[in-house]
């Protein structure tokens, strides 16, 4: 595994983990206010920020431990660049139709805080997807 597979597949765990654990906050505690909403997935952002650099710089030790080499990350090139706008492409769909999903729940009537959970559902999701894409893209070539 390369250090931009291995980057890739981090993204994408990381983004399922933490939509994970918004998600189980919110049905822990369903009444909250729009504020605390707001609070909670600041919260999720920091913590999918703090996740990923430790997961990476963990696992880029484990890796280079198990491989045998240290794990570094090589020059890009056109074939990255393929690659990353691919990936970005199918994320930006997923983060689009979210976008679109979360205004139509608004418009239904649907409260405030059921807006804020599909849209930052789907922005994570377009998160999953970007690393996935990645992962895919940089696999199968």
């Amino acid at each position: 595994m390369t250090y931009k597979e291995m980057n890739a597949a981090v993204m994408a765990i990381n983004a399922v983990v933490v939509s994970a654990w918004v998600l189980l906050q919110a049905l822990a505690a369903p009444a909250l206010s729009v504020a605390e909403i707001a609070q909670l997935m600041c919260w999720a952002i920091l913590a999918s920020v703090v996740l990923n650099i430790v997961a990476v710089i963990v696992f880029t030790i484990l890796l280079g431990i198990a491989q045998g080499r240290a794990l570094k990350d090589e020059r890009s090139d056109e074939r990255d660049h393929a690659v990353g706008a691919k990936a970005m492409r199918n994320a930006y769909v997923v983060a689009s139709v979210g976008g679109l999903i979360s205004l139509i729940v608004l418009a239904m009537g649907h409260e405030v805080a059921t807006g804020l959970y599909v849209l930052f559902g789907g922005l994570m999701l377009a998160g999953a997807i970007d690393g996935a894409s990645r992962l895919v893209y940089y696999r199968v070539g």
